[in-house]
């Protein structure tokens, strides 16, 4: 487990490389046969119960729950309502997995590659944003320690996260935000750019500001939408029995 309180710019690092783009800690399971269950399926390729419950993590996160909220955690564990709440936790993450399964699939499709140069210079902003490291070998030798990685295993996550962001970006590079966008958001949300003096900022002022957050919430919209009709067009089965 990684260290949240010392980690600090690593941690958000692993933890955007590690669990959002690829659930990459796997949990151990009771027995050979859970851990090749197939709790669904998407255009063919299996999610087994193994990576669901390495996604989902609830050991770990119950754990730390207990730890100043020990009733809770109590209750989700020995109670029907917490066991309930958790298997809905379990189908959300679901719905993860099938997600990154679909983006896997489509960068796959359309031949998303990134650079070897790209992945390199990734791996220099960790080592760089972290006095603990002093160069590579010092990275590789905290993977190997804390997370159970080689170098090799951060750079193929590293790889696909990036892949899936180049993905995202072709999707939605003809997003675009209007003139008349900014002006109706700047004057709807005025008081959200007073200054020091109290005054609100003059639009000229704010206006890349409001262009970039405009533009990232139609990309992300975007996406959303384009993904949502890959997944419609998919052959998808869930056996939510199984979880």
């Amino acid at each position: 487990m990684v260290d949240f309180s010392r980690r600090g710019a690593l941690v958000t690092l692993l933890i955007s490389l590690l669990v959002f783009s690829s659930f990459a800690a796997i949990g151990q399971e009771s027995s050979n046969q859970a851990s090749t269950t197939t709790v669904a399926t998407v255009n063919g390729e299996k999610i087994t119960r193994r990576e669901l419950t390495g996604a989902a993590q609830v050991r770990q996160i119950v754990m730390s729950v207990s730890r100043q909220y020990r009733s809770f955690a109590q209750f989700l564990m020995s109670s029907q309502p917490g066991q309930e709440f958790l298997g809905e936790y379990r189908k959300y993450v679901l719905d993860q997995l099938v997600k990154q399964e679909l983006t896997s699939q489509k960068i796959e499709e359309l031949g998303v590659t990134v650079s070897d140069e790209a992945v390199q210079a990734e791996i220099a902003k960790i080592v760089e944003g972290n006095k603990q490291f002093q160069d590579k070998s010092d990275l590789e030798n905290y993977l190997k320690k804390n997370q159970q990685m080689t170098m090799a295993d951060l750079k193929s996550r590293i790889r696909q996260n990036l892949r899936a962001k180049k993905l995202q970006e072709e999707v939605t590079g003809k997003v675009t935000v209007s003139e008349e966008e900014i002006k109706s958001f700047y004057e709807s949300n005025k008081k959200s750019y007073t200054g020091e003096d109290g005054n609100v900022k003059p639009l000229e002022e704010v206006e890349g500001q409001i262009r970039s957050t405009l533009k990232s919430r139609k990309q992300s919209k975007a996406y959303s939408q384009w993904l949502e009709q890959v997944r419609q067009k998919a052959d998808i089965e869930k056996n939510t029995d199984q979880l």
